[in-house]
């Protein structure tokens, strides 16, 4: 038993059922006890081993021990050991530590009594970088710590002489170089310029020099772009590079001051140090302002661009049906001054990106903690998008902007005047025209770099399409399609170049013969347009956008977004134009289709299918419905072949085939069958089906799935086997409609018919 067992005491025990229970469990233990001595003595032999074992044992383990001792002493003596060597360690540290600061104040005292006699040598002989030397050394001395190093009046007495005058000397030669710079500016000299550039960061003067060598700087952007802006106004009009002078202008401008940056910039690292290049920059970007608004006001005055822009503006207020204005320029005019436009505004997001990446590229070096340089750039970046040159080049864009809608417009106005078809064509030069137009300006603002103005003429396309493109084809497909005859390809050709100019001159369509045929193939070519533009706006979309990601890179996360909102309402116009598709097509089954389809089912009705085995024979040789149907079919189909597109005319035969099928639906309801009718009809449904399958080279069995039951219901033998099918087919029909064709077999009961579970 285990230890925790409780000892039963006697005494406690009062009555006789305390007694068994005791008495039990005196008995288990008993029990336990003589397994435990029974399973001792069976072991004695491997115990008596273990004990002997373990007697060997007892020498080896005293020996451990004393070993052990032996190692407590050493690690004891190694410890103590340690923290006296440790302590002498510090000791000598701490001393060493003011052996090296009483040699720096040695040292500092030994330089600043060599700076005080070099200094004054050095000034003398007009050696102004050893001078700067001198002095650097000297503003670095501790002048506090020096004095209380002293250990006598007269030593100190001394110091504060040095002292005295070595700030002396730093007046005065902070004055000379001053001096010295600005003369050799006046002389142009450059490299007197650089040379007593870098003396400024030795006195301290980091931002003083800064200031006046990007004064220097600025001043020879000034007189460069005074000479090209010279250039550029006596240029002639007939010279090479007239039409976009004054983009080159501007590239001048920007070129000079970003080759101004990237050949100053390291000797601005190497002797101011990093973190000073957003200074330069700044100060450079106000004159890159000025001088930019110089360009601009001159350009905007020989290109008269304020006078092109108010009269485009008149115009495009007033809006179409108006006559135009005397000084409304020729869209052919402005096709130049966009291009420049564009190109000046590039150039411009060009140089900004340089500048950008300059100046982060500085701060990384100067700024090693990321919240720092962070807010450093925000604060950058905050005044670079306040310039004045981003601001003229938002009004630049903005005239642009403005032109472009309204290059856009007037091309597509002479686009609908010149609007042709040639013969065997199946649309009008109108698509193609439009779309070239449209990609062409949304092309020019794409190298412009103008997020914004990109976005104005993707917008604009995208109205121009809806309301032009899209409801110009809707009013035409509104006139209706004569239904008056077939079609004759040739005559329609001939119709349509013979009055094409009345129609275009007139505005309206006379109602003669002839124009009848014309209207029939102008709706046709409608329908094709608006398909074939379907089409062109898809592959415009694609186009577009390979053409922004390769060209605008680098761009925000908002302005990703804008862009890509942009492309998609443009691509969106498809739905749009699938509408006006789905309108004529819908116009062509009301006029075309309908009432043609109709009297050719009709002549299902007027053939019996109540029959017998001799006109089921007759009908296997030469089928009264199916092969005239046939026949018609394809003289409507072949009438429109050549006239649509693919996808129109797939169109066309999808609602020819949904017409046919309703149409004989509607006549087999008004029919009755006998089997052999049933199978007749049954071949019937599948010479059409056949057929349709055949010209069309697309499926058509999906519209005529519900004939096709039909026709299997009422080719049945019994009643019997509706059940087989039902297991395996899945029923267009419902119940009810179900029943009302199996009511048509003279030789099915009505109430068999009803007591089908269907």
């Amino acid at each position: 038993m285990g230890d925790e067992e409780e000892h039963v005491d006697p005494k406690k025990l009062t009555s006789l059922s305390d007694i068994k229970r005791a008495y039990e469990k005196l008995c288990e233990e008993e029990v336990a006890v003589a397994e435990r001595l029974e399973w001792s003595v069976g072991n004695r032999h491997h115990l008596e081993a273990r004990l002997s074992q373990l007697a060997r044992l007892v020498p080896t383990l005293q020996l451990v021990q004393a070993d052990a001792r032996q190692l407590e002493n050493t690690i004891s003596f190694t410890h103590q050991l340690a923290n006296n060597v440790s302590a002498k360690v510090r000791q000598l540290d701490l001393a060493k530590s003011r052996v090296v600061e009483t040699q720096a104040r040695v040292g500092d005292l030994l330089d600043l009594e060599g700076c005080s006699g070099g200094v004054a040598t050095a000034l003398a002989q007009e050696d102004y970088e050893t001078a700067a030397a001198h002095i650097h050394r000297f503003l670095a001395m501790d002048e506090t710590l020096l004095l209380h190093t002293t250990d006598s009046a007269s030593k100190a007495e001394n110091v504060e002489t040095w002292f005295d005058r070595l700030r002396q000397a730093e007046k005065e030669l902070s004055s000379l170089i001053t001096h010295k710079f600005d003369e050799a500016v006046k002389r142009e000299d450059m490299a007197s310029v650089d040379r007593f550039f870098k003396l400024f960061p030795l006195l301290n003067k980091h931002e003083e020099g800064l200031k006046k060598f990007t004064t220097y700087l600025c001043a020879k952007v000034q007189e460069s772009t005074a000479q090209n802006l010279a250039a550029a106004q006596n240029l002639g009009p007939r010279e090479k590079r007239s039409h976009v002078i004054w983009a080159d202008t501007f590239t001048l401008l920007f070129e000079g001051i970003a080759r101004t940056i990237e050949v100053r910039q390291p000797i601005i690292e190497t002797y101011y140090g990093p973190g000073h290049l957003s200074l330069v920059v700044e100060m450079l970007q106000r004159e890159c302002d000025r001088q930019a608004g110089r360009i601009g006001s001159e350009m905007r005055k020989h290109r008269r661009l304020d006078a092109v822009v108010s009269a485009v503006r008149s115009s495009l207020r007033f809006g179409a049906g108006r006559e135009p204005r005397a000084d409304q320029p020729d869209p052919r005019d402005l096709d130049t001054l966009l291009g420049e436009l564009t190109l000046i505004n590039a150039r411009a997001e060009l140089y900004l990106r340089f500048i950008r990446r300059r100046v982060t590229a500085d701060f990384e070096a100067s700024l090693p903690e990321a919240a720092e340089r962070e807010k450093k750039e925000t604060e950058f970046e905050g005044r670079l998008s306040q310039s004045q040159l981003v601001c003229d080049m938002a009004v630049i864009v903005g005239d642009y902007t403005i032109l472009e809608q309204f290059y856009l417009n007037e091309s597509f106005k002479k686009a609908l005047i010149m609007d042709t078809v040639e013969d065997a064509a199946h649309t009008s030069s109108i698509v193609d025209d439009a779309f070239y137009i449209i990609k062409k300006s949304i092309r020019r603002s794409i190298a412009s770099s103008s997020v914004d103005g990109v976005c104005a003429m993707l917008n604009h396309a995208v109205t121009l399409v809806e309301t032009q493109l899209a409801e110009g084809f809707r009013q035409t497909l509104r006139k209706g399609f004569p239904a008056q005859g077939y079609l004759d390809l040739n005559q329609a050709y001939t119709v349509l170049q013979s009055s094409l100019q009345s129609t275009l001159q007139a505005g309206k369509i006379n109602s003669t013969t002839t124009d009848s045929d014309a209207l029939r193939q102008a709706f046709l070519t409608a329908l094709n347009n608006t398909e074939t533009s379907m089409r062109h706006i898809r592959s415009l979309h694609a186009s577009l956008e390979d053409s922004i990601n390769s060209a605008m890179v680098g761009l925000s996360n908002t302005a990703r977004a804008k862009l890509d909102s942009c492309l998609n309402d443009l691509k969106a116009t498809t739905g749009k134009l699938a509408l006006v598709v789905e309108f004529g097509i819908s116009q062509l089954r009301a006029t075309a289709v309908k009432p043609r389809v109709k009297p050719w089912v009709d002549i299902f009705n007027t053939t019996s299918h109540d029959i017998k085995e001799e006109e089921f024979a007759s009908y296997e040789a030469n089928d009264p419905f199916s092969q005239t149907l046939m026949v018609q079919v394809d003289g409507l189909l072949g009438s429109f072949t050549s006239l649509l597109t693919e996808e129109n005319y797939k169109a066309l035969v999808g609602v020819l085939v949904s017409e046919v099928a309703e149409q004989l639906e509607k006549a087999v309801f008004k029919s009755s069958f006998n089997r052999l009718g049933g199978l007749q009809f049954d071949r019937e449904v599948r010479a059409i089906v056949g057929y349709l399958s055949q010209v069309s080279e697309w499926g058509v069995r999906e519209h005529l799935t519900r004939l096709t039951q039909m026709a299997t219901l009422l080719n049945l033998e019994n009643l019997a086997e509706v059940s087989e099918y039902s297991s395996t087919t899945t029923w267009r029909l419902t119940p009810s409609e179900m029943r009302k064709v199996l009511q048509l077999r003279v030789d099915f009961k009505a109430d068999e018919i009803k007591r089908l579970k269907l």
